[in-house]
């Protein structure tokens, strides 16, 4: 039997959740920020010991070359570049500290986001948009799951097995068993947290059909990566399938797919390397 909830008594729970790392809120200020520099990255970085060893590694993994070792941040977003280093420090800050519980597979929507979030910035990049927040969008789309699951973990469980035995997508099996899906909640979420409009906008919009869809390029953005990270096969795991995709959102991001395809290689070796440096 299904149980209804509404969005306010999901909110409630949000305690359930670890606050956003300082680290983040840090880097989110900076999306954007044209006169972000190496220093002032530098600066917010070292005050989290788990992102400074995982920015050296990725470091030293790619400094094929360089003399001697990587052996400090600033030395680390010289190599990298200041876009590659947010990246890392945002995934490396909130995947280290939110996890689930069997049966939620908390690895397996990390990598997904991973993937999400990379081909979210070629997706804005081919668009015009700001390629950070499109990254951080697509990093956090699904962090309603971890909420929904976080509330009530027998019923989400439940969830799941209606998605995997109807081959539905996760949304619709959500709605008819919850009241509520994860777009709507994760939206919210960010809200709570206090995230920039444009991510919460986009986490709350990229499961919207084409039936009803406010315009909105970034959640556009999101949606149009989550359907070619799936396609991609992009640590969607055994328990997934290929979402519909929006002709509206395609039309709105402007996305000719045979042009597009040449985009492939580039997000498929970037997602790679993105999945070593990141343990996942």
């Amino acid at each position: 039997m299904s149980a209804l909830y509404t969005i306010d008594q999901v909110l409630a729970r949000a305690s359930a959740l670890p606050a956003l790392p300082e680290i983040v809120a840090r880097i989110l200020e900076m999306l954007g920020d044209e006169a972000a520099n190496a220093e002032t990255l530098s600066r917010h970085i070292v005050s989290d010991p788990a992102v400074v060893a995982r920015l050296l590694a990725a470091a030293n993994a790619g400094a094929i070359g360089a003399s001697g070792r990587i052996d400090s941040v600033r030395q680390a977003i010289m190599l990298l570049g200041v876009g590659r280093v947010r990246d890392i420090t945002l995934a490396t800050a909130i995947i280290d500290r939110f996890g689930a519980k069997p049966p939620f597979d908390a690895r397996r929507l990390w990598l997904h986001s991973v993937g999400v979030a990379i081909c979210a910035q070629d997706v804005a990049r081919s668009a015009g948009l700001g390629v950070d927040v499109a990254y951080t969008s697509g990093l956090l789309h699904d962090i309603g799951q971890l909420l929904l699951f976080s509330f009530d973990p027998a019923t989400y469980s439940e969830v799941l097995r209606l998605r995997d035995e109807r081959d539905i997508d996760i949304v619709d099996a959500e709605r008819e068993y919850l009241g509520v899906d994860h777009a709507h909640v994760g939206g919210e979420l960010a809200r709570l947290w206090k995230l920039p409009e444009a991510v919460a906008d986009a986490i709350a919009g990229h499961h919207v059909s084409d039936e009803f869809q406010p315009e909105n390029e970034m959640a556009d953005a999101v949606h149009v990566a989550e359907v070619l990270s799936h396609a991609l096969d992009l640590g969607g795991g055994t328990h997934t399938r290929v979402p519909n995709l929006s002709e509206l959102s395609c039309a709105r991001m402007g996305v000719d797919w045979p042009r597009f395809a040449e985009h492939f290689p580039r997000i498929e070796a970037r997602f790679a390397s993105a999945r070593i440096t990141l343990g996942l």
